[in-house]
């Protein structure tokens, strides 16, 4: 009795140490309406300075639609990723960006459409992954915001999903039931 009462007194000390620690890490509304803030207010600086970005607005839309649904850590995630689209787009119009960031991009366009194009390939056939569309947006995410060397990566891995996904399907394309499963359904 004696050591059940301990183990609960342990249990409670930690969980009463734990919970405030937690909500320290999580995301308020407050933050994450001012997070979309700050994305609107650069989105407004990009339009002004000519280099407007229809993502950026997209992502702004997307945290907004997020907030009635109480998921303020990703909106405010999404609207961080809006700024830095922003942010970009406003130094390639303004030519900050270098050479060297427009061979990346150029790199990254070019995987991002091959990854597509395997995933429609793998769609085809029935072998389309779950979360290979979701790899592809997060890579275009990426690129738009200048973020090059991570979209290239994001995008070599979704076509590595897309055709795998494709060798799975074709693999599996003639595979049937075992024998014991048929009898199984006679019965």
């Amino acid at each position: 009795m004696r050591m059940t009462r301990l183990a609960t007194d342990l249990i409670l000390t930690v969980l009463l140490l734990a919970i405030p620690l937690t909500s320290a890490w999580a995301t308020t509304r407050d933050e994450a309406e001012a997070a979309i803030a700050e994305a609107e207010t650069m989105h407004q600086k990009a339009v002004d300075a000519g280099a407007e970005d229809s993502q950026a607005q997209e992502m702004i839309d997307e945290a907004k639609s997020l907030l009635p649904s109480r998921q303020y850590t990703k909106a405010r995630m999404i609207a961080y990723w809006a700024v830095r689209q922003s942010e970009f787009a406003i130094k390639v119009a303004t030519g900050e960006a270098t050479a060297e960031e427009g061979d990346k991009a150029a790199q990254a366009e070019s995987l991002i459409a091959a990854a597509e194009e395997a995933r429609k390939k793998a769609a085809s056939v029935g072998g389309e992954w779950r979360d290979t569309a979701k790899m592809i947006k997060n890579a275009q995410t990426l690129a738009g915001a200048g973020e090059f060397d991570e979209a290239i990566k994001a995008a070599a891995a979704a076509k590595f999903q897309a055709e795998r996904g494709y060798e799975q399907a074709m693999a599996e394309k003639d595979a049937g039931f075992p024998e014991y499963m048929i009898e199984a359904v006679k019965e």
